[in-house]
């Protein structure tokens, strides 16, 4: 999620976790290598007219957010640690046991088993660069724990379950949004809207990174389970054609990458204007299933003054059926959330529900976030009167049901709310 100091602006990064019911094993996309994996799971198909992603982020566990666990981080590395470069430079090599022990402590097995019980089949899992590619190499401070050793058992434990990740690369060499959620809060940079990581060296760097990230997945055993990678998490490209022209090069390089895996890039739209339209072209394309495009609707928050009438609110919700229908490729809603300005518990339910039945028609979503924490003294997190509308486990709690398994996943969906008219039957 896009989340500036001051002010607030747009949403963060990701892997995603999908539960696997044999009999609605599709047909590959053309473009893609086989539908079985050796010895792993059926590859997820993106096109699947009836298997969609119904997930959560695992945000906040391998590039931390401070808004998230606010106490804990200022606790750990500073009351100037508002991103997770800053405490890196505070703490030094003393930021690797930290980290090992939050690695522990935020994601558990118990907390899987509280998502698959209730019918959670996607896990979008943001994660940074730098355990990928040395920090020795870019002249950054992130500091490189266990990252992969985690990450290696979460894949395993999905596996176990039949659900897939989604990795979601969310802070990239030099940052590609100036946001403490790319592991750099840049307020400098963005006030001049400039982007480091659009420079020839962080490029370079980059590309070395996502051919790092394909040779670590190749040697995984449970490496089946990756659905897809989003090689940049939220970047931004302001009014600068350089930055737009880099962009797709870095989208069609991470396309010709990800292809001989078989693995779909799901590619952020960069905050353009009218960006169904923008990309409209650009996925046209792309061969079937190779390329999902990734949206974060917020549509009660980040606005001034956040809007309050419900009527409006749902109807921001029910536009997103003509952006999706009228566009070529899937579009997975990879970040959204309960975020309302509206404190009714219920009216929340109610406007989560619609938003997963509506983006549930194309590609589906992964909620924002699997969990959060309260602060005491509040200065990036919210109030708790608005920090537990991002967290799934608590919404879990009485709110949204579980999921029906008994049902495909956009039947269920399609099930959760009256509004916005029934499924268009999407198909590419």
């Amino acid at each position: 999620m896009i989340y500036h100091l001051v002010p607030w602006v747009l949403a963060a990064v990701a892997v995603a976790v999908t539960i696997v019911d044999a009999e609605q094993i599709r047909k590959p996309a053309s473009g893609m290598k086989t539908l079985r994996r050796k010895d792993g799971l059926p590859r997820w198909d993106w096109t699947s007219s009836d298997k969609k992603a119904y997930g959560t982020n695992l945000g906040g566990l391998f590039l931390l957010e401070r808004w998230m666990y606010e106490d804990w981080m200022v606790q750990q590395g500073g009351d100037d640690a508002w991103d997770e470069y800053t405490m890196s430079k505070n703490l030094g090599g003393k930021m690797k046991p930290i980290l090992n022990d939050h690695f522990e402590s935020w994601f558990t097995e118990d907390h899987m088993n509280q998502l698959q019980g209730a019918g959670i089949n996607m896990l979008r899992i943001p994660i940074g660069y730098w355990p990928f590619l040395s920090t020795e190499e870019t002249g950054e401070p992130y500091q490189n724990a266990s990252h992969l050793e985690k990450l290696s058992q979460i894949m395993n434990w999905s596996q176990d379950r039949g659900m897939y990740v989604l990795l979601d690369i969310h802070g990239l060499p030099g940052s590609q949004n100036n946001d403490q959620s790319s592991g750099r809060n840049y307020t400098s940079n963005n006030d001049q809207q400039i982007v480091d990581w659009y420079s020839d060296e962080n490029q370079k760097h980059s590309r070395k990174m996502v051919h790092n990230i394909l040779n670590w997945l190749d040697a995984q055993p449970s490496k089946s389970v990756v659905a897809g990678i989003t090689t940049v998490n939220e970047p931004k490209v302001f009014d600068n054609g350089d930055y737009h022209n880099k962009l797709r090069e870095f989208y069609d390089f991470s396309l010709k990458a990800l292809k001989p895996h078989g693995i779909a890039l799901v590619a952020h739209h960069a905050f353009v204007a009218d960006p169904y339209d923008y990309w409209h072209d650009y996925a046209d394309r792309q061969e079937r299933g190779t390329f999902v495009f990734d949206d974060h609707p917020y549509p009660a928050w980040f606005q001034n003054p956040e809007p309050t009438n419900r009527k409006d609110l749902i109807q921001n919700i029910c536009n997103f059926r003509d952006q999706m229908s009228g566009f070529p490729a899937p579009v997975l809603y990879g970040e959204f959330s309960g975020i309302t300005a509206v404190d009714d518990n219920d009216w929340v339910g109610h406007y989560v529900k619609t938003q997963l039945k509506v983006y549930g028609w194309s590609a589906g979503s992964t909620f924002l976030n699997f969990r959060m924490n309260f602060a005491s003294n509040p200065v990036l997190s919210l109030p708790d009167h608005l920090q537990w509308k991002y967290s799934m486990l608590n919404l879990l709690d009485g709110l949204i049901p579980s999921r029906d398994q008994s049902k495909s996943v956009v039947d269920w969906t399609d099930s959760l709310s009256s509004r916005c008219g029934g499924n268009p039957h999407l198909s590419w």
